[in-house]
């Protein structure tokens, strides 16, 4: 089915289908995030050549390699400043850190984080705090993106399909 339609508004729908934005921790500072995902998506990767790749199970190439693998969690989130929907990926240590307070407060979406990196390096650990605070109210009505999609959106770029 082909998507299209007349004029400049496109159906958020449509848009979070092909747009998507990858929150980055800077390297000072931090970045304050609503969850609106219900729960994280999970996918075995591979770190290499700067970024995180999918493992493609038994006849992966990068496993045959010996390039480690690691277990990714990804949530669909919203800055509290700008109210930019987007996604950001952690490690099993900070996705257990989350679950744990998901689970003492009876819900993931809708929990505001704070996350930083503990150096200035990009590479550095991500570090995360649950900011103590009710979301602000356009946060329960901000619609998630589709995480699956994007991941699979991500990795066909990666492989150049897109």
């Amino acid at each position: 089915m082909v998507q299209a339609g007349l004029g400049w508004e496109v159906p958020d729908r449509v848009r979070s289908g092909v747009e998507f934005h990858w929150f980055h921790v800077p390297a000072t500072g931090s970045l304050a995030v609503a969850v609106l995902s219900n729960e994280p998506v999970w996918y075995v990767g591979h770190f290499e050549r700067g970024r995180m790749r999918e493992c493609d199970g038994p006849e992966c190439e990068l496993c045959a390699r010996g390039v480690g693998s690691q277990l990714r969690y990804v949530l669909c989130v919203a800055d509290l400043t700008t109210r930019q929907v987007g996604v950001i990926e952690v490690g099993s240590g900070v996705a257990g850190l989350i679950k744990q307070w998901s689970v003492g407060l009876g819900y993931l979406r809708g929990m505001c984080l704070e996350v930083a990196k503990c150096s200035r390096s990009k590479h550095s650990r991500m570090e995360v705090e649950l900011i103590h605070e009710r979301p602000p109210g356009w946060v329960m009505s901000t619609e998630p993106l589709n995480v699956r999609l994007v991941l699979e959106r991500t990795w066909d770029r990666i492989r150049g399909g897109a």
